[in-house]
């Protein structure tokens, strides 16, 4: 209507038409389209005049495979793009060799390939262990992808088995009526062999299985169905099929009872490279299953579900996949076979007709869930296209799959991986982890305003150096460079170890030498800190390794834990400038405390020539000398903030300091965490000990109204052989100690107790070397504050610092160690219980 509108007004329109528009109103729409209609002939001129003054590349450029013309190819793009494309045109692809692969070549693009599992698999042709290498830059998923092989290892591994391999080319060709089509069909079906015989002229791969006439009218779709062996077949069987639909062409040609009105080589009824439900159920690529029964076990330990959660998590995806008219129902298979696709160098644009896939699960009488992939139409292949690129061949002979049986084994790979993952993130989903984990691994915050966030080393140049408050060690100087110094495990810090998982900034321990204006070089270790609230997020994620029950209660408690605040506690208490600590840390010479870019950071001596430095598994064992120089160290250290609980808090707040009514509060806590280690290490917690370990914790409020009432002091808290060693002195051992994290207010003899725990053989504790080691503790100390101790009420104050120390830390080894594995953590176990007993028998 509009049209006819315009065509009317035009055709009426007088000569003068320009001088009663030249005559109108200012403003006027008239004159508003005058100079819009004008302003656009002038647009279009400029376009063709610039279209014209490019000079094309001639059209042979595209199929010239020399280094010659890509180069040429690149500067034509940086002159008319103004883009260089320096990382695209740096690779190592040889053009020569791309004839078959690639029209136009002018570089290649990286994509980061990780590699996960391991997944054993048993298939009838991938038979072993396999690991999957995944070409992605989606962060969590490999982590996923893992996760999921852990759970199915547990259990057992997969069963695979290609159920068939079928590749489709459906021509279209029309006829003057249904009868017609009728014919035609008839006829197709009886003279299959002649068609065959015409194929195999022309392909040594694809086998021609049968041929579907499919009626619409009168039309019909052929569908010529292969079998391509190693090969994916896309391209062979449309060459194939083209050469066999000139034959029937040239047939119909003879007969005029079936006259041909038109043909086109492809109907679109293959859907290839398509989503369609006919694939679906008959099948397209290779058609391939991998099952597991999942044990309980495995579940609640690595999945953190429970069987009966897994199941009904998937009844409620199901729900929501046929409400969404889904074909088929899977979870996000689509991510491993892209990652592996791309790896492998399979043809990427059918990644979405391969990820059409069947997931089932069901619970089974014995409390396991059976678990199955189904994906009907796989496009995969070992020979031909981009398998043959360096780094894809690379990947495919890692995983076996060139040789003749190759793209079986490798649809049975990928089947078992994709169950993996849908495993992997549906237990995610149920237990209400999934955004959780994304936001951990993946999320790009946006830069603070305070500052850069490091999240490389490259980063921490001098310019991140000089944000920190140096200390009057420097005396003044200032830095004028940062050389990063290659080290090896340091050894330090578990806490900042185990919690660098949880945070998208960069932590842990990176050696330099710095240089001052006073010319002094320095060899030094920056310690980058992991917030509290991260490494208590770390904390949770090992509880939910271990059970549900277990992360529940944590998560009750998470808030009251004493990793809350560790980052700018060990900031504090190691940045105090009293003689009496400072003799027994590193050297302190600056920390960075930057609450915008939460940048919580220590520089300090890079410690080197110490005796016994990282020897929690006593590779050296510790003599007398070792365990005198240690406790007269720490008790010198005890002695500053003895007697002064109320200066001590004041001074620092980010203290988290326990008493009775804490500890009651938290004993469900503590409770859980007996059951859970009498329950996993009934070898290292009997059943008698677990009753008296029990025993304490319900009379936790009793005998910490005790503790309350004893001389306490600023103790550090973690004081093991992992986080101490010996300066060699002329007078003798000293005492070094770092990662004050855990420091808190306590009993003093609380430090002692972890040392004797860590550091004695259990085998060679005997009443008196405990006892004169108790009694140093305590004559040291004494000497030292100037303040009296009673030896009866010291002995109490140690008794009670173990059943603390046993009762609110060791559980929470065990727990890490059940999840991580820690060596010398049975040897800890079994002097505990030798310690506990010496009290005993007092």
């Amino acid at each position: 209507m509009l049209q006819k509108n315009i065509q009317s007004y035009v055709s009426n329109v007088s000569d003068n038409t320009t001088t009663h528009i030249e005559n109108s109103a200012p403003g006027s729409i008239l004159e508003l389209s005058r100079d819009i209609f004008s302003n656009k002939r002038q647009e279009v001129s400029d376009v063709h005049t610039t279209a014209a003054q490019v000079k094309l590349l001639p059209r042979r450029h595209l199929y010239t495979y020399t280094e010659e013309a890509r180069q040429k190819r690149l500067d034509y793009l940086a002159k008319h793009t103004g883009h260089a494309l320096e990382h695209v045109a740096n690779t190592h692809l040889d053009a020569t060799k791309l004839t078959k692969t690639i029209e136009g070549f002018i570089g290649s693009i990286e994509i980061p390939v990780g590699i996960a599992g391991p997944l054993l698999i048993k298939g009838q042709y991938a038979q072993g262990v396999y690991y999957a290498p995944l070409a992605t830059t989606e962060a969590a998923l490999i982590a996923s992808v893992s996760r999921g092989s852990s759970a199915i290892m547990q259990s057992g591994g997969t069963t695979a088995r290609v159920l068939g391999q079928r590749m489709i080319r459906a021509p279209r060709f029309e006829f003057y009526s249904v009868s017609h089509s009728i014919i035609f069909s008839d006829w197709i079906n009886e003279h299959i062999s002649e068609l065959r015989y015409e194929i195999g002229h022309h392909s040594k791969h694809a086998q021609l299985m049968e041929i579907k006439p499919h009626i619409i009218g009168r039309s019909v779709h052929l569908q010529f169905i292969y079998n391509t062996a190693a090969a994916a077949g896309q391209n062979m069987t449309t060459i194939c099929t083209w050469y066999a639909c000139q034959w029937i062409q040239q047939q119909l040609a003879k007969m005029a009872f079936i006259p041909l009105r038109h043909f086109m080589i492809d109907g679109n009824t293959s859907s290839d490279k398509k989503v369609a439900y006919q694939p679906f159920i008959e099948g397209r690529g290779t058609r391939v299953v991998a099952e597991v029964y999942l044990n309980a076990e495995s579940c609640q330990q690595i999945l953190r579900v429970t069987p009966q959660q897994l199941v009904t998590a998937y009844h409620h995806v199901c729900e929501g996949a046929i409400a969404s008219g889904m074909v088929g129902i899977n979870i996000n298979a689509a991510n491993v076979i892209a990652g592996m696709f791309t790896a492998l160098g399979q043809d990427i644009a059918c990644v979405h007709e391969s990820s059409v896939a069947h997931l089932h699960m069901t619970l089974t009488a014995d409390n396991r869930v059976y678990c199955s992939i189904t994906l009907p139409s796989l496009i995969v292949g070992t020979v031909g296209g981009g398998t043959y690129l360096p780094h894809q061949r690379e990947c495919l002979n890692m995983l076996g799959c060139t040789d003749e049986n190759g793209t079986a084994r490798l649809a049975e790979i990928i089947a078992s991986y994709c169950l993996a993952l849908d495993i992997s993130t549906l237990s995610a989903i149920a237990a209400d982890e999934f955004a959780q984990s994304h936001e951990k691994l993946s999320r790009n915050y946006p830069a603070p305003t305070g500052g850069i966030i490091p999240r490389t080393p490259q980063e921490l140049d001098l310019s991140f150096f000089q944000q920190a408050n140096f200390n009057p060690v420097l005396q003044g100087a200032h830095l004028t460079t940062i050389k990063p110094k290659f080290s090896g495990d340091d050894g330090h810090s578990m806490l900042t170890h185990l919690s660098t998982n949880y945070t998208e900034r960069l932590i842990g321990l990176f050696p330099f030498t710095m240089t001052t204006s006073a010319q002094s070089t320095l060899p030094v270790i920056l310690k980058l800190k992991p917030l509290g609230s991260e490494v208590v997020n770390m904390v949770l994620d090992i509880a939910k390794h271990c059970s549900p029950e277990l992360f529940a209660v944590f998560q009750d408690f998470a808030h009251q834990l004493e990793f809350n605040q560790s980052h700018t506690r060990e900031l504090a208490i190691m940045n105090q400038q009293a003689p009496q600590l400072m003799r027994y840390i590193p050297v302190i010479y600056g920390v960075i405390e930057n609450e915008a870019t939460g940048t919580y950071a220590l520089i300090e001596e890079l410690l080197h020539d110490m005796l016994l430095m990282n020897n929690i598994n006593l590779e050296i064992p510790w003599e007398q000398n070792h365990f005198e120089a240690a406790i007269r160290g720490i008790a010198d250290v005890h002695s500053i903030w003895l007697g002064q609980e109320e200066e001590l808090m004041w001074k620092f707040p980010q203290l988290q300091i326990s008493n009775a009514n804490t500890v009651s509060q938290t004993k469900p806590l503590w409770q859980k965490l007996g059951n859970f280690v009498h329950q996993t290490f009934p070898d290292l917690l009997t059943a008698e000990e677990h009753q008296d370990f029990q025993h304490w914790v319900d009379n936790s409020a009793i005998w910490w109204q005790e503790i309350e009432q004893m001389p306490r002091t600023l103790i550090h808290g973690d004081f093991n052989p992992r986080n101490i060693a010996f300066r060699q002195q002329e007078e003798g051992l000293r005492l070094c100690a770092w990662d004050w994290e855990l420091s808190t207010l306590h009993l003093p003899q609380r430090d002692l107790v972890e040392l004797l725990a860590f550091s004695l053989d259990h085998q060679q504790i005997d009443t008196n070397n405990v006892a004169y080691y108790i009694e140093l503790h305590r004559i040291e100390l004494e000497q030292q504050s100037g303040i009296s101790l009673d030896p009866i009420n010291w002995r109490r104050g140690y008794e009670l610092a173990l059943h603390d120390f046993w009762m609110r830390r060791i559980p929470l080894y065990m727990m890490a160690h059940n999840v991580i594995g820690y060596p010398f953590m049975e040897r800890t176990m079994k002097t505990i219980r030798w310690l506990i007993s010496l009290t005993r028998n007092q």
